[in-house]
């Protein structure tokens, strides 16, 4: 095996695995040992259980929150959204049950290919947005242009090979299935794959320290996963040094004497 090949096919992807998944391991450890004794939900916030799950499910799936900010906005993201969760589903069909397709007819092969489309208009109009529009070009960062640029270059090359039949499959499908068994072999020698490849592996190794990773900490913050019980629950500060209480009645023995040369008008007498 060439040694490029075998390094691009049977060192990186472990590599890029092992970033991907500790990565990601570690910043959710890191969320969940922050220490938030108050409850600070995000109003209108539910008072039950019930009501904080219909209001995740909706901002998760439906997007609710930013709809309601940016319509523009929600059409680029819920079609990105929605076109990158077929495309992991696609893949993972792809790679592991490439004889689905025999199962689940030319359509859904169709309707793949044209999700991938969407997926990279999305993506460009995302891109084009941050460039144009003066606020969200002001705080953006090279990061998110970085990302951006890196989906679109994955994207546009995995539409372009399916586009034209640039890729055997079947190929494709016994390579993963030798990193599963960890006896890799070489990876199919087709340029377009092993630079969609590439950049594939770069963006696992980059999810950990970017924004992609947002979902997690969106499941995880305290804004949105909370109730609104504060009005009945006191909920004391963990961490608060100890602080002596003096009732009224104290409060007046001790300070009687000035207490009663001050007038109701704050005037001494």
């Amino acid at each position: 095996m060439d040694p490029i090949l075998f390094f691009i096919g049977s060192i990186t992807p472990y590599i890029a695995f092992f970033v991907l998944i500790f990565g990601l391991a570690y910043r959710v450890v890191r969320w969940l040992s922050i220490p938030i004794p108050f409850r600070f939900p995000v109003a209108p916030a539910p008072v039950t259980r019930l009501g904080v799950l219909k209001r995740m499910s909706l901002d998760l799936f439906v997007f609710r929150s930013l709809l309601k900010g940016n319509k523009k906005l929600w059409i680029g993201g819920y079609v990105f959204h929605v076109a990158l969760a077929i495309t992991l589903i696609s893949h993972i069909l792809n790679v592991y049950f490439h004889y689905i397709w025999d199962v689940v007819g030319y359509f859904w092969y169709e309707a793949v290919l044209y999700s991938g489309i969407f997926f990279l208009a999305a993506l460009i109009f995302l891109f084009v947005r941050r460039i144009v529009l003066p606020n969200v070009r002001y705080i953006s960062k090279i990061s998110d242009y970085i990302i951006l640029i890196l989906l679109i270059a994955i994207v546009f090359l995995g539409v372009y090979m399916r586009s034209f039949g640039l890729i055997d499959i079947s190929a494709v499908s016994t390579y993963m299935y030798s990193l599963l068994t960890f006896n890799p072999t070489a990876p199919p020698d087709n340029i377009y794959f092993l630079t969609h490849y590439i950049l594939a592996q770069i963006l696992f190794i980059y999810i950990p320290f970017s924004k992609v990773s947002h979902l997690i900490g969106w499941i995880l913050s305290t804004t949105r996963n909370k109730r609104n019980i504060t009005r009945w629950r006191r909920h004391v500060n963990p961490w608060d040094y100890p602080v002596k209480i003096m009732t009224w009645e104290e409060y007046y023995e001790k300070f009687k004497d000035e207490l009663e040369t001050i007038g109701p008008g704050g005037e001494r007498k």
